[in-house]
């Protein structure tokens, strides 16, 4: 049974919820090295919808099931929009665009079993995932618009300070996108303790970018680069005058951002334990939609 269309944008938000937990579940599966412990896709061996009980069986069997249910939520989606004439006029073209992401991260889930967890294959597998949830976010926040009545709301009109602002903020999103995909990087090649002191990478803060210490300074050096990024964001926004919906993702932004950074340094010194990592990974995700939040509420200035 289809959503009414004044439920609609609230099937939106649990299926963006669903996709948050299932990237992170994702991390979970990669991080415990539980990507092979079912080597066959999509069943399991013998052709078994479900697996021999295990631990590292039932966390990558988990991932499968949810990933099956954010397939699912999201045909219902698609089904949902293109019935509504209001929300198809809206929606329609970016809803096919979600459709077409999702057949392509399916395939390629099934390519990074099958081809045993390539590290160029986890990276893409981690920047569709991270993709498939912006695309999923921005027809949420739009499915919300649309119920509501609203379009542009010009509340500060031109103000040059606030596109500064939206540009700004799209441009910290990407710098996140490409963060994260080092961030796969680093721990499907095995460089996650390449550099095992914190600030020091052994001993010296301009180590040779060579090999798995080159691949991990890298991510350290992007970490910089956003958080000083994301201060900057929020230094500029406090002069300008912005109503509380653009306001607090952009306050938001800036204690995930602290909060990442310290989870990623306890990556380090802690010898990168589950619960940390796990966590890491999410706060990114979190922060990436925090920010396509703050752009798509200044967008509507």
């Amino acid at each position: 049974m289809l959503p009414k269309p004044s439920r609609l944008p609230a099937f939106f938000v649990a299926t963006v919820a669903l996709v948050f937990l299932l990237i992170v579940w994702g991390g979970i599966v990669r991080l415990s090295g539980s990507g092979l412990s079912i080597p066959q896709w999509p069943l399991a061996e013998g052709g078994r919808i479900i697996p021999p009980a295990g631990t590292r069986v039932m966390i990558e069997f988990t991932h499968r099931v949810l990933a099956m249910a954010v397939g699912l939520c999201t045909l219902g989606l698609a089904v949902a929009v293109a019935s509504k004439a209001r929300y198809r006029a809206a929606l329609g073209g970016p809803m096919a665009v979600a459709v077409v992401v999702l057949a392509i991260q399916i395939v390629m889930g099934g390519r990074v079993v099958l081809e045993e967890l390539g590290p160029e294959r986890v990276v893409a597998h981690l920047l569709l995932a991270f993709l498939f949830f912006a695309i999923l976010l921005r027809l949420t926040l739009r499915a919300q618009d649309v119920a509501g009545g609203e379009a542009s709301a010009a509340v500060i009109g031109g103000d040059s300070r606030v596109k500064g602002l939206k540009a700004m903020s799209h441009a910290v999103a990407g710098l996140v996108f490409v963060q994260s995909g080092l961030g796969a990087w680093v721990s499907s090649s095995g460089a996650s303790l390449a550099c095992p002191d914190f600030p020091t990478c052994h001993g010296t803060l301009f180590p040779r970018m060579e090999g798995l210490v080159g691949i991990h300074y890298a991510h350290r050096l992007g970490a910089y680069l956003i958080f000083a990024a994301v201060l900057a964001l929020s230094l500029r926004s406090v002069s300008v005058p912005l109503p509380p919906r653009a306001r607090w993702p952009l306050r938001l932004a800036g204690i995930l951002v602290s909060l990442q950074v310290v989870l990623g340094i306890m990556n380090v010194v802690l010898a990168v334990p589950l619960a940390v990592s796990a966590g890491h990974l999410a706060t990114a995700l979190a922060l990436f939609g925090t920010l396509l939040v703050a752009n798509h509420e200044l967008k509507r200035l």
